[in-house]
């Protein structure tokens, strides 16, 4: 399962692949509810307020991530909804230099769900930029090993 938990920088692009070991409606359910992804949803040590979300494409999510002693307002607008294997959308910055763009598949292999997420921003220098400025990188990683241990939690919570 190593071989699917990977993360790699192509250009403008990072793309990060997880093998979680849950039925692929579990993880669509965990990504796309309010509930849900303000349990998981930021690097280690972030919160989550979200103003609204309604993942339908031209539809908004609007949240605030606390950390660090900030808050960082997040505006994203879905551009594909496809239920339960395909999300993307468009994610703005505090300008349009870091608006970038999200897609992430999540393919069922054998009960379990490969989710795939690949960003593509303007250009490699601003990705550099921001991993020099919020640790992004690394942030990303965080963010989805949140989502896997939000996942145990879930499934261990079950009768």
């Amino acid at each position: 399962m190593e071989k699917y938990n990977t993360f790699k920088q192509e250009g403008n692009s990072l793309i990060h692949t997880r093998m979680l070991d849950a039925p692929r409606d579990l993880v669509w359910e965990v990504w796309t509810t309010p509930e849900h992804i303000k349990e998981w949803w930021g690097p280690d040590g972030f919160s989550l307020t979200i103003k609204s979300m309604n993942v339908e494409s031209g539809k908004t999510w609007d949240s605030i991530m606390h950390g660090w002693g900030q808050d960082w307002d997040s505006k994203v607008e879905y551009l594909e909804v496809e239920k339960p294997s395909l999300l993307s959308y468009k994610h703005f910055g505090e300008s349009e230099d870091y608006d970038f763009t999200v897609s992430i598949s999540f393919a069922e292999v054998e009960g379990k769900t490969l989710l795939t997420m690949k960003s593509i921003f303007k250009s490699k220098e601003i990705i550099e930029e921001l991993n020099r400025r919020v640790n992004a990188i690394e942030g990303g990683k965080q963010t989805l090993n949140r989502l896997e241990n939000y996942i145990k939690i879930l499934q261990s919570n079950k009768p």
